[in-house]
């Protein structure tokens, strides 16, 4: 059964990193150190946050073809939620800076 799970459990503990590093940078954001601090410590998690979102989605499109669980549900809603996120950041920046 693990190895049915291969790509799914290497999404979902991206996942739980993304979560980490979003508490982390909420956390940050609260201490407010400084602009110069501020700037670093509230985006560099985010931006992290990001690649290891668009690296979390592509483990689950790999894994498309195992079965369905609650744990590739949560790691697909992230990951893309992530994904989807940085791109939105990314394009938004381009765009308009």
């Amino acid at each position: 059964m693990a190895a049915e799970l291969e790509y799914t459990n290497r999404s979902y503990q991206l996942c739980r990193w993304i979560l980490l590093l979003l508490a982390l940078s909420g956390a940050m954001a609260l201490l407010n150190l400084g602009p110069f601090l501020y700037r670093w410590l509230l985006g560099l998690p985010i931006v992290l946050s990001g690649m290891l979102g668009l690296a979390g989605t592509y483990y689950v499109l790999k894994g498309i073809h195992e079965p369905l669980t609650e744990r590739k549900v949560i790691a697909l809603t992230v990951n893309l939620a992530m994904a989807v996120l940085v791109i939105a950041i990314l394009v938004s920046n381009t765009a308009y800076g």
